[in-house]
């Protein structure tokens, strides 16, 4: 799911002034202002050095990022306590908010 989600993001801002799509008119209905917007290509750099230094964190916020599974999930896919994915996820966030905001 990561890769085809970055790849997309490559797709789309390679395409020059829209790739010869229809114009299409957007209303304030059509925007959603309630999700941040994510820089995937940022964000699939920063999980490559989070992947070099703790493997285990990057597979975690895979699973729980382009995955959608929950605590308990990954829990179960990862084999440890659900305590240990929660703790585990804090750290992997607050370190790639800081890999992103540096980017």
């Amino acid at each position: 799911m990561r890769s085809v989600l970055v790849e997309s993001a490559r797709a789309r801002t390679a395409e020059k002034r829209g790739g010869g799509r229809p114009v299409a008119e957007l209303t304030e209905e059509d925007v959603s202002i309630d999700e941040p917007e994510i820089d995937l290509l940022a964000l699939d750099e920063a999980l490559g050095r989070l992947e070099e230094r703790d493997p285990r964190l990057a597979r975690l916020v895979e699973m729980r990022f382009f995955a959608g599974l929950s605590h308990q999930q990954c829990a179960d896919a990862l084999e440890q306590s659900l305590r240990t994915v929660e703790r585990n996820w804090n750290v992997a966030r607050v370190w790639l908010r800081g890999q992103l905001a540096e980017d």
